[in-house]
């Protein structure tokens, strides 16, 4: 079978409550009105992908916990190919504590590597793809020649680095950067990866280090901002009433990687995206308010 996309990342139980009346301190309690269980991490894009009706295939691990058996009947739910989705014979507890509010959210999140890592090399030898996602620095630095790989096996890569200090400023993710097709932050990741406060300077800085790629910003409810070494381009947001911005960058991701690997044009390419990324933000839960294709070309 050959694929439009493979998403390589981990693989996570969100755990999201939303309808709080403030933020938690410590010592205090607070009640929440709204509570969703559903699959996260890599799994959002996936799950986009799978929506938008692209062929779409999840490299990623569960093992035998209760969480785990819980997301293999989520994605069974979702209907995300699970081909590549290893499962080991032991708890591999991975899962994301969503505070959620309409404006934004925090996260607590256990992340438990498994004890191999995949062979990307075989999968595409055995799997063609037009695509490959990495979804999160944990998937980035797992494979520090992802690319070479990708590319080599005839397709483009992309990555979403997620956010945390430490790796954003990594020499591994740095370097990585500079031999993708497509580089996938927010505003405040790329920003704090340049050490740049100024978001036109950090787009700038960082498409000028990239030898044949573009850095895709994506900005919230400014839009957003496509840049490389000969090009500039802006997409403005989708205009909603948010109830939950959980996931909404991994849809944005779903929505534009759907249409670059189906011939849209780069503009084109980013107005998926931010249809995806706002839509998905008016239902509790990244994967769960992704649009349908026929939905996103009305917006379009």
């Amino acid at each position: 079978m050959t694929y439009d996309v493979l998403v390589y990342g981990p693989l996570f139980c969100d755990l999201i409550f939303t309808e709080m009346p403030e933020m938690p301190e410590l010592g205090r309690e607070i009640f929440a009105n709204n509570f969703t269980m559903t699959i996260g991490g890599s799994a959002i894009v996936a799950a986009g992908l799978q929506k938008l009706g692209a062929k779409v295939g999840l490299i990623a691990d569960i093992g035998n916990d209760p969480l785990s058996r819980v997301v293999g009947q989520l994605l069974d739910d979702f209907s995300i190919d699970r081909t590549f989705v290893r499962e080991h014979p032991r708890a591999l507890t991975q899962l994301t504590v969503a505070l959620s509010f309409p404006e934004d959210r925090a996260f607590i999140t256990r992340f438990e590597r498994p004890d191999t890592i995949v062979d990307l090399a075989m999968i595409l030898r055995e799997h063609p793809t037009k695509h490959v996602h990495i979804g999160s620095f944990l998937g980035a630095f797992d494979m520090p020649d992802a690319c070479q790989i990708v590319h080599d096996a005839g397709a483009t890569i992309s990555l979403d680095p997620g956010w945390d200090e430490n790796a954003l400023r990594d020499s591994r993710l740095h370097n990585m950067m500079v031999d993708l097709d497509f580089f996938l932050p927010s505003r405040s990741e790329l920003c704090f990866m340049m050490n740049e406060q100024d978001a036109d300077k950090a787009l700038e800085r960082t498409a000028n280090k990239m030898s044949r790629g573009t850095v895709i910003m994506k900005n919230g409810a400014e839009g957003a901002s496509a840049k490389s070494k000969t090009l500039h381009i802006n997409a403005p947001a989708l205009s909603v009433t948010p109830i939950d911005t959980t996931g909404a960058g991994d849809a944005f991701d779903a929505g534009f990687l759907y249409a670059m690997t189906h011939d849209y044009t780069l503009q084109d390419s980013m107005r998926f995206g931010a249809i995806c990324g706002a839509l998905t933000t008016t239902a509790i839960g990244g994967a769960t308010g992704t649009p349908t294709l026929e939905e996103v070309k009305k917006w379009l």
